[in-house]
C-alpha cells in the first residue's frame, strides 16, 4: 500500500501526473479538500495547503499588476497578494458579494490569497474517486485543473496550487516568506 504515483493520460490536452500531494503518499486513504465555487463551477484544493479562509477585506489595487491580481491585503501585518482565480482560469468574473472569500494558501514558502465566489464544504477525497481532467478544458484551465471527481452529482475540478503560484512567481506578483 505504499506511496504509488497516480498518473493520468498524458498529452497536450489530456491532463497529466497528479503532482506531489498527500494523495500520492496515501493512495488508500482519503484526503480532505476545501470545495469552492468560481463563476458557477466547483473546484477543490488540498486543505493541507490552506492557512485560512477569510472574508474579503479592503483590497488595495496594484498599478501595473497582471489582470488576475486583484491587489494586496494586509493580513495581520503581512502584505499578501490576492489572485482572482476566475480570471486565471479564463472564466467570467462574478460580482463580489457576502459569500465571496479569500483562501489564503502557502506552498514552498509563498503565501497568497485566492479570491473565490464561495467556499461550501470540506470533502474527503480518495484517489480511487479521481478521474483525468476533462480534455475539453481550454489551455488556461488545463494547467491548473489536474483531476476531477463527482460528489453528489456535482463535477469538482481539483486545482493544482503549485501551478497557480508558479504563474504568480513568474510575473513577480508574490513574494516568498522567510
Amino acid at each position: 500500500m505504499g506511496g504509488q504515483k497516480i498518473t493520468f493520460l498524458k498529452g497536450p490536452s489530456e491532463g497529466g501526473d497528479l503532482p506531489d500531494s498527500p494523495i500520492n503518499d496515501k493512495p488508500d486513504d482519503a484526503v480532505p479538500f476545501v470545495v469552492l465555487s468560481i463563476a458557477g463551477e466547483t473546484f477543490a484544493v488540498d486543505i493541507s495547503r490552506v492557512r485560512e479562509i477569510i472574508r474579503v477585506p479592503h483590497v488595495t489595487w496594484v498599478p501595473g499588476a497582471p489582470e488576475y491580481v486583484r491587489g494586496v491585503i494586509n493580513l495581520r501585518g503581512s502584505v499578501v497578494a490576492v489572485l482572482d482565480l476566475a480570471e486565471m482560469l479564463g472564466m467570467a468574473q462574478v460580482e463580489q458579494d457576502s459569500q465571496t472569500r479569500i483562501i489564503v494558501v502557502e506552498s514552498t514558502g509563498v503565501v497568497v490569497g485566492m479570491m473565490v465566489d464561495s467556499v461550501s464544504q470540506v470533502v474527503d477525497i480518495s484517489p480511487s474517486q479521481l478521474e483525468p481532467a476533462l480534455r475539453t478544458l481550454d489551455e488556461s484551465q488545463r494547467a491548473f485543473v489536474v483531476a476531477q471527481m463527482n460528489v453528489d452529482q456535482n463535477l469538482i475540478g481539483i486545482l493544482e496550487l503549485d501551478e497557480i503560484l508558479n504563474r504568480s512567481r513568474a510575473t513577480g506578483t508574490v513574494n516568498q516568506t522567510g
